[in-house]
C-alpha cells in the first residue's frame, strides 16, 4: 500500500483546479464518469442532495475558469433539459405565470391520469396550480419581486425524473441586461414525487406535499437570481427552506434538518456544499430574525440590500453575514447581539410563532455532559471548547452524589466568546445566570437538589473571529491564560486556509474532504478542537505565502495528499501522519527561506 500511495502522489497532488471539483461532483450525481485523463478519482460520492441549486450555481459562476475540455463535458448541464422522447408539451398555468413542460414518454413522464378528460394530465394541472399558489404568496403577499423571465414570458418549469431523492434545481439562463447581476432562470423538478422515492421524508406523505415545498423552495431561488446572481449559497438555501413553511405551513418537512445544524459546532455561514444538509437546518436562524423584528420583511430587506450591491465581489459570491449585519444595524441592532439571542432561544425554545410546531424542533445537543465533580483539567473530558465564527456549543452539568450544592463555574475566554448558563428544574422551568466579568465566574445556587434536572452552559462565538476558546472548571482552580486568535473569516469561506491556498479554491473536492473531517471529527473532540484552534492561529500567514508561490502550492498538495487519502479510505492513518510530519516540515523550511529572503523571521 505504501508503494502504491507513493506512485499516485504526483497525480493526486496535480489535481488542483476547479475542473476536478465539478467533474467529480457531476459524476457522483449522474454517474457519467467525467474524470479527465490522468486524474485519479478518489473522491467518495456525496450523500444524496435535496436541492442541486448550489452545485449548478457554482458551475455557472466558475464557468470561465474551467478548461475547454471540462466545459465541453459539462455544457449539457447548463442547457434547458431535454425530456424523454424529445417531447416538449407545454401547459400554461391558470394565471399565466408559468409554462409547465412535460412529456408523455417514460422515464420523464408524470402520472398521465386525466380524470376531467381535457387532454392535460391531472398532475401537470396540479403543478401549475401549486406554482401559482407560490407566486401569490411570495410575490403578491410577501412583496418579493417576481423572478425575471426573457421578454416577460411565463416562467419555465420542467418535469423530469431526477432520481436519487432529488427534489429540484433552479438554473440561471441569462442576465437581464448587459453587465447586470440580475439573471433569468428556469426550474426542473421531479416528475412525480413518488412515494417510493420520497415517502419517508414527510409525515402523512402525499406527492402534492413534496411538490408544494419544492415549488416554494425553488421559486424563491428564482427570485434570488433576479435580485443578484452573486448570492452566498448557504443563505440562499436558508431562505428557500424557511420559505417552505411560510407558504405551506402544514407540511413541516424542514424540521427534519435542524439536527444537522445542532449536531456539531458549525459556523452560521458554513458552505452549503458539505454533504450534510446542514444549510437546510439553518433556516431556523431566519425564523428567529422574523420573530425578533416582528415581520418577515426583515428577510426581504436582506435580499434587497444584496440587490443594491450588484457584482461587488468581482464575479465571486458576496458573503452574506456582512449584508445581514448591515440590515440589522439599520434597525439599531447588530449580528453579534442577535446571534447570541438566537443561541439562547435554541435552548429556551421560547418561540413566538408556529408555536404548535415547537415540539417538532430537535432540542440542543450538548458537546459534553458532566456528572462527576469537580470538573477540572483532570476530568476525563477536558473542560474546553473552541469554536469557529458565529457558532455555539452547549455543555450540560447533571446533579449527582459528587456535585456541589451551589455550583460556581470559573471561566477564561477569548474576546469573541459570550457565555451564559441556564438551570432547569424537573418541571421544565428555566432560570438564566449571567457571566460576571469582574470575577470570571457564573454562580448557580441550589444546583445539587432533587428537583433540578440540569445546568447548561451556553458558549457562543458571536464574532467573525475563528478559533475562539473558553476553558472552565467547577473547583475554582487556576486556568491557563488564553490568547486571542488573529484570524477572521470575513470572506465567509471555509477556514481551511492552507488547504484552500494549496488547491486554489475552498470548493475543491480535497478541501471539501478536509472540511468535513474537521466538522465531523476534529470539532467533536477536545484534542481535535485544540488542534483546530492552533491551526487557526498559525495558518493564515502560512497560507498567504503558499497561495503566492506555485512551488509551495504543489509541495503543500503533496503534504496534504496522504491526509486526504487517509480520511477518504480508512486504515492509512499512520502513513498519512508520517507524510504529514515530513511534508509539513518541508513546507515550513521552504517558507522560512522565503521569509528570511524578505528580511523577516519565521517562527
Amino acid at each position: 500500500m505504501f508503494t502504491a500511495l507513493l506512485s499516485v502522489l504526483p497525480i493526486l497532488a496535480a489535481a488542483g483546479s476547479l475542473d476536478d471539483y465539478y467533474l467529480q461532483r457531476f459524476d457522483a450525481i449522474y454517474g457519467k464518469h467525467l474524470q479527465p485523463a490522468g486524474v485519479v478519482a478518489v473522491q467518495t460520492a456525496q450523500p444524496a442532495e435535496r436541492c442541486l441549486t448550489p452545485l449548478y450555481h457554482g458551475l455557472k459562476r466558475d464557468w470561465l475558469q474551467l478548461a475547454p475540455q471540462t466545459q465541453t463535458a459539462l455544457a449539457k448541464y447548463l442547457a434547458k433539459p431535454t425530456l424523454s422522447g424529445n417531447q416538449d408539451n407545454i401547459f400554461l398555468s391558470a394565471q399565466k405565470h408559468f409554462n409547465i413542460h412535460y412529456t408523455t414518454i417514460a422515464p420523464d413522464a408524470p402520472p398521465l391520469t386525466d380524470a376531467n378528460g381535457n387532454g392535460i394530465p391531472d398532475w401537470v394541472e396540479t403543478v401549475g396550480r401549486v406554482f401559482e399558489e407560490v407566486y401569490s404568496a411570495e410575490v403578491i403577499t410577501m412583496e418579493y419581486s417576481a423572478a425575471p423571465t426573457i421578454a416577460g414570458a411565463p416562467y419555465d418549469v420542467f418535469l423530469k425524473n431526477l432520481g436519487g431523492g432529488m427534489f429540484g434545481v433552479t438554473e440561471t439562463d441569462s442576465s437581464v441586461a448587459l453587465n447586470s447581476s440580475s439573471f433569468t432562470s428556469f426550474i426542473t423538478i421531479d416528475n412525480d414525487f413518488s412515494v417510493t422515492e420520497f415517502g419517508n421524508q414527510i409525515t402523512n406523505y402525499t406527492p402534492e406535499k413534496a411538490l408544494q415545498i419544492t415549488a416554494a423552495h425553488e421559486y424563491h431561488h428564482a427570485i434570488q437570481y433576479g435580485y443578484n446572481f452573486f448570492f452566498d449559497i448557504w443563505y440562499a438555501e436558508v431562505t428557500s427552506t424557511w420559505m417552505e413553511d411560510e407558504v405551506y405551513d402544514g407540511v413541516n418537512q424542514l424540521y427534519n434538518y435542524i439536527h444537522n445544524y445542532l449536531g456539531k459546532p458549525m459556523a452560521l455561514d458554513a458552505p452549503a456544499q458539505t454533504g450534510d444538509n446542514s444549510e437546510y437546518g439553518r433556516w431556523i436562524f431566519n425564523r428567529d430574525l422574523v420573530e425578533r423584528f416582528n415581520s418577515p420583511v426583515i428577510i426581504r430587506n436582506v435580499w434587497e440590500r444584496l440587490q443594491a450591491m450588484g457584482n461587488a465581489n468581482n464575479n465571486s459570491d458576496i458573503p452574506m453575514l456582512p449584508v445581514i449585519d448591515d440590515v440589522l444595524k439599520s434597525r439599531s441592532s447588530a449580528l453579534g447581539d442577535d446571534f447570541f439571542s438566537f443561541c439562547k432561544k435554541l435552548y429556551l425554545r421560547n418561540w413566538t410563532s408556529h408555536t404548535s410546531e415547537i415540539g417538532l424542533m430537535h432540542p440542543v445537543m450538548p458537546v459534553a455532559t458532566y456528572s462527576d465533580y469537580p470538573v477540572n483539567s483532570a476530568s476525563t473530558q477536558a473542560p474546553s471548547v473552541t469554536l469557529p465564527r458565529y457558532s455555539f456549543a452547549y455543555i450540560k452539568f447533571l446533579p449527582s452524589s459528587t456535585a456541589p450544592q451551589n455550583m460556581q463555574l470559573k471561566l477564561t475566554k477569548t474576546s469573541g466568546i459570550t457565555v451564559t448558563a441556564f438551570k432547569k428544574n424537573s418541571s421544565g422551568g428555566i432560570t438564566e445566570y449571567q457571566f460576571d466579568p469582574s470575577s470570571g465566574t457564573i454562580n448557580i445556587p441550589s444546583f445539587n437538589y432533587s428537583d433540578i434536572a440540569e445546568v447548561v452552559l451556553l458558549v457562543c462565538n458571536n464574532s467573525a473571529q475563528e478559533g475562539q476558546t473558553v476553558n472552565f472548571n467547577t473547583d475554582g482552580s487556576s486556568l491557563p491564560p488564553l490568547q486571542d486568535s488573529a484570524s477572521s473569516a470575513g470572506s465567509g469561506k471555509s477556514g481551511c486556509f492552507i488547504a484552500t491556498a494549496a488547491y486554489g479554491s475552498y470548493l475543491h473536492p480535497k478541501v471539501v474532504v478536509l472540511r468535513q473531517f474537521r466538522d465531523r471529527y476534529l470539532m467533536t473532540s477536545v484534542p481535535g478542537r485544540a488542534f483546530v484552534a492552533l491551526y487557526y492561529r498559525l495558518s493564515p500567514p502560512l497560507a498567504h505565502f503558499v497561495a503566492m508561490n506555485e512551488s509551495l502550492r504543489i509541495a503543500s498538495r503533496l503534504a496534504l495528499t496522504p491526509v486526504v487519502y487517509a480520511v477518504e479510505y480508512k486504515g492509512t492513518t499512520i502513513i498519512s501522519l508520517l507524510f504529514l510530519v515530513f511534508g509539513a516540515g518541508g513546507v515550513c523550511l521552504r517558507l522560512r527561506k522565503l521569509r528570511l529572503a524578505d528580511g523577516s523571521d519565521c517562527r
